[in-house]
């Protein structure tokens, strides 16, 4: 029946508050439903886009963040190996962009190049991208475990006999491949490792990212003794480099200043595998293992070889893996062999002779590859300082300072620190500190405390605040703070360039956007990735879909029984509610026992404590009774609750005793009279005790945690626990929806069952 009649609808008053109340319950809705899409959207991220809050993740529209994320997952979640390969460009994943231009032309030309020098490069060489991630299970990872699966008939104890391992979970079956250019890595061939390399040598160059020598020449080398600053290494080294895209190892030794810092990145930092040693060196590596060894018959028990004499020993040309050969190489390439006999060997240098095969001139190369800007129009001003390319950040510096419109020029509020110390100059006390008063007075501001005093943003009205404005962005303030309206100084700052540079090929050359030869070709990786993305962008944007949801089932499903454990807690949990509580309110009611009062009053204190008050003492029981880890330890400590038993017990008092009776005239024993008669009435109620069990069985997390420390006796709550604990936001997330589906389904199938138990109970 409608709260208000007919007649009521008609006021103008009644209508306002029935409209308030639609409103409110409306926003409570709202207030309800906001958390859950926060939560549903977050199940679909990873690191790079965890932060950004939404009910639908920004990868579903935004372009440039499904790149970040892909980006994330091909470098297996490592900056260290994002910072190598696009050389110092990115400092995080959260800072990728597009770049700006991209050559179709390019990525044939690699694409060629691999496929006729696919079988030279070995793991060395390349990292295996998607195949590590912190907190999820990224898709050449689970390529390789479904492999290991299938190859064993899904049968753990079969891998680890197999392998000689001894994982316990499916999960722990995963690699990490880290700094494969350093000195310390090595291939290992033992156990899974083996077969693991079998299928790594088999995948699509989709799934490969070649490392990076020269960048790697930056990170471990120069970044450590320059800190990352490309002027403080020019100055140092009278070099002239514009960004660090422009730095390249040199093959051989350069005879610069470069020199000191390549022979200690070959000798100790790189690893041994890329390091080749010139004929010219044999007599010295001969006399190096005869002052060793001394007797030819003890190398060759070493070495397991059979040469007659050491005249016999030749350099090395495929260098080994592991072993007494590897060691002496290594020492020999250390502290023996003349840095001028050493020369690198790389997929770079590999593809830039390639190139030079190809091409008969550098310039035919810059125009196929469309290197450089063609005209000025094409030298986008930046609103910040552009900071990776020394040339045209000194440019934009001078262009901003001195020759855009005053107007144009801007300042960020966090130079405040360089403000305060220019304006003490200006205003200083006895104590060397700023005057507020003489500043406040000559700029006609009204700062209380020396902390409030900001510089203004743009340009100030006043005369004389305008021109120490100005005087601090011309000659004080550091250029990191500046900020210029860009589309407003497009045509001043084109022309700027113009007068300068007076055409587009000196400025090219100058900004080092052209090689100037082909040992000097840059591999820029960023245009291969977005290629690649580009390429397979739709199944990209799918993995990342799925990708959590994968994870949270694979647990789920293969490691331990936490679905069926689930599935039969909750079935015993229901019957025993639905048998033991139904009983003991009967008997009460039924019988009409003296205490009966007292009994559901100890009942229904037991809901005035919290269910982990009772946890301790149930333990302690079960345990004396040696029912842990089994679902007794889950059941009985539940089977009768005193709500329930109280709910039954009005109800059955509410039914009519000429039923219970008549049923006695008619030789019912009270077997026959509980189960046909008191039970059959009581349906409604007991769908809501069913429906009762079941919820605080499925949420049940703690107590189950408790008294199932056993893995093969965990519950779904408890897995999904364990695995927020190890996997990353976005995984937890997911394991959070699916948990909830369960509950979901059960509220929209039975909600008319759920309603009736409100309504029946209030009506008897």
């Amino acid at each position: 029946m409608p709260i208000i009649g007919k007649v009521g609808r008609r006021s103008v008053k009644l209508m306002s508050l029935n409209i308030s109340i639609h409103l409110i319950l409306l926003i409570g809705t709202l207030t309800m439903i906001y958390p859950f899409m926060i939560m549903v959207s977050s199940s679909f991220k990873s690191n790079v886009d965890a932060k950004k809050f939404s009910v639908v993740p920004q990868y579903f529209f935004d372009d440039e963040m499904l790149y970040r994320k892909y980006i994330e997952a091909r470098m297996n979640e490592e900056s260290n190996v994002l910072i190598q390969q696009y050389k110092n460009r990115y400092q995080g994943f959260e800072f990728l962009e597009f770049p700006q231009k991209v050559s179709n032309n390019m990525f044939k030309d690699w694409q060629e190049f691999l496929s006729e020098n696919k079988q030279l490069h070995t793991a060395f060489d390349y990292y295996i991208s998607e195949q590590f991630g912190r907190g999820v299970y990224p898709r050449n990872e689970r390529i390789f475990r479904n492999l290991m699966k299938k190859e064993n008939g899904n049968d753990l104890g079969k891998f680890n006999e197999k392998y000689g391992t001894s994982v316990l979970t499916w999960d722990e079956v995963r690699l990490e491949e880290r700094e494969i250019l350093n000195r310390n890595f090595t291939e290992n061939n033992s156990g899974f490792l083996g077969r693991y390399n079998e299928l790594r040598s088999t995948l699509p160059t989709r799934d490969r990212v070649y490392a990076s020598l020269d960048g790697n020449f930056i990170a471990n080398e120069l970044n450590p003794v320059y800190r990352g600053k490309l002027d403080e290494m020019n100055k140092a080294l009278d070099t002239d480099y514009a960004s660090w895209h422009n730095v390249i190892l040199s093959q051989s030794m350069p005879n610069d200043k470069m020199k000191k810092h390549w022979i200690n990145f070959v000798k100790n930092i790189l690893n041994i595998q890329h390091i080749r040693v010139d004929g010219k060196a044999k007599k010295s590596y001969r006399n190096f293992l005869r002052d060793k060894y001394d007797d030819i018959s003890l190398l060759n028990s070493t070495y397991k070889t059979n040469y007659s004499n050491f005249s016999d020993v030749k350099l090395l040309q495929k260098i080994p893996t592991f072993g007494a050969i590897l060691v002496d190489w290594a020492f020999f390439i250390e502290n023996v062999v003349p840095a001028e006999f050493l020369y690198v060997k790389s997929v770079e240098i590999d593809y830039r002779n390639w190139l030079k095969e190809k091409y008969s001139s550098i310039e035919i190369l810059n125009r196929n590859y469309q290197k450089g800007f063609t005209d000025f129009t094409q030298v986008r001003l930046t609103e910040k300082i552009p900071e990776y390319n020394l040339k045209m950040k000194a440019d934009w510096l001078e262009f901003v300072r001195n020759y855009s419109n005053n107007s144009s020029k801007g300042l960020l509020m966090t130079c405040q620190k360089e403000f305060l110390d220019y304006v003490k100059k200006l205003f200083p006390n006895k104590h060397g500190n700023l005057n507020l008063f003489e500043f406040n007075r000559q700029y006609g501001t009204e700062h209380e405390i020396e902390l409030n005093v900001y510089p203004i943003k743009i340009i100030p009205e006043d005369p004389e605040y305008r021109e120490d404005w100005l005087q601090f962005v011309q000659t004080e303030v550091s250029g990191k703070f500046l900020t210029i309206e860009a589309e407003a100084e497009s045509i001043n700052w084109q022309n700027f360039l113009k007068n300068r540079y007076g055409s587009i090929e000196n400025l090219n050359s100058e900004y080092g956007l052209i090689f100037k030869d082909f040992t000097g070709i840059d591999l820029d990786q960023r245009i291969i990735d977005l290629q690649i993305f580009r390429k397979d962008q739709s199944s990209i944007f799918w993995e990342f879909t799925k990708r959590n949801y994968i994870m949270v089932l694979d647990v789920m499903l293969y490691n331990g029984r936490a679905i069926v454990n689930t599935l039969i807690y909750c079935l015993l949990a229901i019957v025993t509610a639905l048998i033991v509580n139904p009983l003991a309110a009967y008997a009460m009611s039924r019988f009409k026992l003296k205490a009966s009062y007292k009994i559901i009053l100890i009942l229904m204190l037991t809901m005035a404590f919290p269910p982990m008050v009772m946890g301790i003492p149930n333990f302690l029981l079960l345990k004396k009774f040696n029912m842990l880890n089994t679902f007794f330890a889950l059941i009985l400590p539940a089977a009768a609750d005193g709500y329930f038993i109280f709910l039954l017990k009005g109800f059955f008092d509410s039914l009519p005793q000429e039923l219970f009776e008549s049923a006695t005239i008619d030789g019912a024993g009270e077997v026959n009279i509980f189960w046909k008669i008191a039970m059959s009435l009581s349906k409604p109620i007991m769908a809501v005790i069913a429906l009762g069990a079941f919820n605080a069985a499925y949420r049940n997390f703690m107590f189950a945690f408790i008294v199932c420390q056993d893995q093969d006796m965990w519950t779904m709550m408890v897995h999904i626990y364990q695995l927020m604990q190890r996997s990353c936001a976005g995984v937890g997330f997911a394991a959070l929806v699916i948990a909830a589906i369960p509950t979901f389904v059960v509220f929209v199938f039975f909600q008319n069952i759920i309603i009736k138990g409100i309504v029946v109970p209030t009506e008897k």
